[in-house]
């Protein structure tokens, strides 16, 4: 079952999207939380991470997620996607030209994460 949730690592937050698994249309609902959970946070503040391990996309999540990406855009600092096939790594970056988001792809969740902590350390001067 997909979620979507507020996570800390390492005394950072970050928005964390766990589609893992799901099939298609199953995970749209888990997208329109993430824009309910974004929509709270000030603008360019937002980390957030995707698990996408195992997850099958068709047309509606495809939409769905198009969608999420252009609204959370202004809240957004920076986003990393984690466990893509290289199919659907060829289909987010194509949604990452559409929309303009700056996202980095990972294999595992963990790197994902490492790399946002360090990410938010540069960006706001704290030596990581």
């Amino acid at each position: 079952m997909s979620f979507s949730k507020v996570i800390e690592y390492k005394s950072i937050k970050i928005v964390y999207t766990n589609i893992v698994g799901t099939a298609g249309s199953e995970a749209v609902p888990t997208f329109d939380k993430v824009q309910k959970l974004v929509a709270e946070f000030p603008d360019h503040s937002v980390l957030s991470c995707v698990n996408a391990t195992n997850a099958r996309f068709n047309t509606e999540l495809l939409s769905k997620i198009k969608e999420t990406v252009k609204k959370n855009n202004p809240k957004a600092k920076a986003t990393v996607v984690c466990g893509l096939n290289k199919l659907s790594s060829l289909i987010l970056n194509s949604i990452i030209a559409a929309t303009g988001r700056q996202m980095k792809l990972f294999d595992t969740e963990e790197e994902g994460f490492e790399w946002l902590y360090e990410y938010e350390m540069k960006t706001t001067g704290v030596v990581g």
